[in-house]
């Protein structure tokens, strides 16, 4: 019918956005293409606006978002974003474990509450801690830590469990891949949030979206003077309570007959649910100020299941000739001003902000790191993490990642992780590479090209060749070839840019030696070295990145006359 085709076609985009988003999260194999996981991810609003406007990428994702929440509401919120998408999947199991329907009615906006998150952001951003505030608030980097760090290991451990049945029974396809756990710290933070976001939508549906998330409230002031809103027919209502059955968003005031659209996540179940087709789009770029249309007296007489008294008698007040409840004009004037003035100050803070980050940390402007100098400063937590190549250096890195941890899960080789306090506190999730574990693909640049909000840059694969990570450094005290007189050269062998080499050192032996002025930084040393527990050749992190040297072959010479055989 014709009322359904919003809510269907909806779900449908909706149902496909989550089953990519959640497959690139949970890839373990990189059977997903880096062209379609960053398609997905440039379409969600937070990197899209933080890829705009430090100059990332010539995206406009954000703006079309905005501009498609100020025709129609939160569109982006019903069908891109994969944290409401999850919560919606929430409830839905939820409403199939329940014995009876639940009834969502009509509640008060957390004006208060949605507004302090809101600001918080903001004050976040000012106070130049945008990539830790982003990181823990942002709900597409919210869903995608929930994906990669909670959801990827138990399918990994799915799988390998699947191995050896499926091997029993001809089905080669399956192989066993060890899981990738982070650590207990920085698990904490997305298991908090899976549970927080999990009990709220199982009792409340999009609650979390209404109420704490600064997506949902910056895109709801947009909407709350969207042009095509939907509204009811009050000549049409029969005050059944159909719709407020299935509205996720509590957003639907009987009472008054009208429709919050500030809350509204544009999942059109209303209108769907309306046997009179008494919900529909009006359009008005008029603030919303509580509306309601006159009763005519030609309402249809009620029939079928009522909502109580309580829940839908009209309002005692009668409306103004002009339609407008009269204690409503001059708040909904004054909501109308504040709401506007927050929409303003939160972009031009924001776009500031970032403006002023970009042009303090663009890569290319460094000046060139000195490798005489001690490259990385002490840390608490070890020594000083590596930020994946393209990143531009820690700081840049940590200023613009919202750990979202696409780049963890694109990774073929694995050794990007996500950090506890490697980085410190700011640095909470966000990516560094684990050389014990595993190294950097010399042939890969998988990372910059997944990444949707210009953390790490998508380098050509020559150019990220020669970016300088950091340096290896041998200690001899702990090479075995030294200390133990012991033949090795795993490290010379595994280097990719001959940045190690040997020398004939004592019996027949061969002692690594460096050439600083070549490596890359890239782990590979590291990670074959045989010394346990601490390897005798790590790499020290550069703060900021820089450029190595391409190591250049001799050409062949041509033979002399005098090196000519003799016949």
């Amino acid at each position: 019918m014709r009322r359904h085709w919003l809510k269907y076609t909806r779900a449908t985009l909706a149902i496909v956005i989550l089953a990519l988003l959640t497959a690139a999260f949970v890839d373990f194999r990189g059977l997903v293409d880096e062209e379609l996981s960053h398609a997905l991810a440039s379409v969600q609003f937070v990197p899209a606006a933080l890829s705009l406007v430090t100059g990332a990428s010539l995206s406009v994702a954000a703006v079309v978002i905005l501009v498609a929440t100020l025709a129609f509401g939160r569109v982006y919120c019903s069908v891109l974003c994969p944290l409401g998408l999850f919560q919606d999947a929430v409830a839905r199991v939820a409403s199939w474990m329940r014995r009876k329907p639940q009834l969502l009615r009509y509640a008060k906006p957390a004006t208060w509450v949605r507004q302090g998150f809101l600001w918080a952001t903001v004050a976040g951003i000012a106070a130049g801690w945008a990539g830790l505030t982003l990181a823990l608030l942002d709900p597409y980097s919210i869903f995608g830590r929930i994906g990669s760090m909670l959801f990827r290991p138990v399918v990994t451990a799915i799988n390998n469990w699947l191995v050896g049945p499926a091997n029993a029974v001809g089905l080669d396809s399956l192989y066993r891949v060890p899981p990738q756990w982070a650590a207990a710290g920085a698990l904490a933070v997305p298991a908090a949030m899976l549970l927080l976001v999990a009990l709220l939508a199982a009792r409340r549906g999009r609650l979390y979206c209404n109420t704490v998330c600064p997506v949902g409230t910056l895109l709801g002031l947009a909407s709350g003077i969207g042009a095509w809103r939907l509204a009811i027919d009050q000549d049409r209502c029969r005050k059944c309570g159909d719709c407020l059955r299935v509205c996720k968003a509590q957003c639907i005031d009987l009472r008054s007959g009208t429709i919050d659209n500030s809350r509204c996540v544009a999942c059109y179940n209303c209108v769907s649910a309306c046997d009179e087709s008494g919900i529909h789009h009006r359009f008005s770029w008029k603030p919303e100020t509580g509306d309601r249309r006159p009763d005519t007296g030609n309402r249809q007489p009620a029939t079928g299941n009522r909502l109580p008294a309580t829940a839908s008698a009209p309002l005692a007040v009668p409306p103004s000739p002009t339609g407008h409840s009269p204690a409503s004009i001059p708040d909904a004037s004054r909501r109308a001003f504040i709401t506007g003035t927050a929409a303003a100050l939160t972009a031009a803070t924001g776009v500031g902000t970032l403006l002023a980050v970009a042009a303090a940390a663009t890569p290319g402007t460094e000046e060139p790191l000195d490798d005489s100098r001690p490259p990385e400063t002490p840390r608490r937590f070890g020594r000083a993490p590596l930020s994946p190549p393209g990143s531009g250096g820690v700081a840049r890195f940590l200023d613009r990642c919202t750990a979202c941890q696409l780049c963890v899960s694109a990774c073929p080789t694995h050794v990007l992780q996500p950090a506890f306090l490697e980085y410190g506190f700011v640095g909470l999730m966000k990516p560094r590479l684990d050389f014990d574990h595993s190294f950097c693909n010399f042939e890969c640049n998988r990372c910059g090209e997944v990444c949707p909000d210009g953390a790490i840059l998508p380098l050509p694969l020559e150019e990220k060749k020669l970016v300088r990570l950091g340096v290896a450094h041998i200690d001899y005290r702990k090479c075995i070839v030294q200390a133990n007189g012991t033949d090795c050269a795993a490290c010379s062998e595994h280097c990719p840019t001959q940045a190690v080499s040997t020398v004939p050192y004592g019996d027949n032996l061969r002692l690594p030696t460096m050439h600083p002025e070549l490596c890359i930084g890239c782990g590979a040393c590291e990670y074959a070295c045989p010394v346990r527990p601490v390897r005798a050749i790590t790499v020290k992190a550069h703060a900021v990145h820089s450029r190595a040297e391409k190591k250049v072959e001799a050409p062949a010479t041509a033979p002399t006359p005098a090196d000519e055989l003799p016949f």
